[in-house]
């Protein structure tokens, strides 16, 4: 039974629900000019990781910082930044950080962050207004978006927007592997530019860093 369920939970999305819903248009079409305003953007929340195949859950919080193509998510164990070219992805349990220059058309990477690709919304995906419904005790209406891509990390992607100010509230996303991911936005607003140098791993703030590049 258990691998029936994990086998419903895996199937493509995209061959149930493949249109284009303009209901939801005006919420998905809000959130993306929040994310391209020129501005940097910070987003603090509370995550959730749950693995369907171990029935494992795992709680935390968290910080996103973007601007255009840039970024950085800290996790607490783990901070990933990105200046529009390399990636350092550091662990630091471990001490350890990889630094690498992803592909920009490998779609590992291109799916990594749904929330950055909320901005071309339309051109990455096919999504469907669910209508009113209860997440994690907030009221909210619910979007469904499925990837255009379907050699992406995950399957589908749930946004929840306030019903009165269609804020985006909450966020879950499907991966192929059996996990979800649900991140519960505490806090969203844009903020100073804080520089090319915040997007980017500073080796002296941790001296006991050891440096792997995976760089070609």
């Amino acid at each position: 039974m258990k691998k029936l369920i994990l086998w419903i939970f895996l199937l493509p999305a995209a061959t149930v629900y493949s249109q284009k819903d303009q209901a939801a248009v005006p919420y998905l079409e809000k959130f993306s000019k929040d994310l391209d305003s020129g501005h940097a953007v910070k987003i603090n929340f509370d995550y959730i990781r749950e693995d369907l195949q171990d029935e494992s859950t795992f709680n935390g919080v968290g910080t996103l910082v973007l601007m255009g193509e840039k970024y950085k998510i800290d996790l607490g164990d783990a901070v990933i930044w990105f200046d529009g070219k390399t990636q350092y992805s550091l662990q630091t349990e471990i001490e350890e950080v990889y630094i690498s220059v992803p592909d920009p058309d490998d779609k590992e990477f291109m799916f990594a962050d749904p929330i950055r690709l909320m901005r071309n919304y339309d051109e990455k995906f096919k999504y469907r207004m669910i209508g009113e419904t209860t997440f994690k005790g907030i009221q909210a209406k619910e979007i469904q978006l499925f990837p255009e891509e379907l050699g992406g990390p995950y399957a589908l992607v749930k946004l929840f927007f306030s019903i009165e100010e269609s804020d985006l509230k909450a966020i879950l996303i499907r991966h192929k592997k059996g996990i979800l991911y649900t991140m519960i936005i505490s806090k969203m607003a844009q903020q100073a530019d804080p520089g090319d140098d915040f997007f980017r791993f500073d080796s002296s703030m941790y001296p006991n860093v050891d440096v792997i590049e995976l760089m070609n």
